[in-house]
């Protein structure tokens, strides 16, 4: 069984869909009796690397906010 993404017309892995969310585009998925799509491990390891960019930006965005408003308070 696979999840699959009409969107990004991909068959994902069950473990690869977290709560039936396409990792790619976080759309929603439909089950389907089908083979995992040959690319989707590579697109899985895309999708996570691009997820944690996205979070260390904002870890980084935020800790600079915070950093200012203290030295402007001060």
């Amino acid at each position: 069984m696979t999840y699959y993404c009409s969107n990004c017309v991909v068959n994902w892995w069950p473990y690869q869909a977290t709560g039936g969310c396409c990792p790619l585009c976080g759309g929603g998925t439909s089950r389907r009796q089908e083979p995992a799509s040959d690319d989707a491990d590579e697109l899985h390891r895309a999708a996570r690397a691009e997820a944690e960019r996205r979070e260390n930006y904002a870890h980084f965005e935020t800790y600079y906010a915070e950093r200012e408003q203290d030295r402007r308070a001060a």
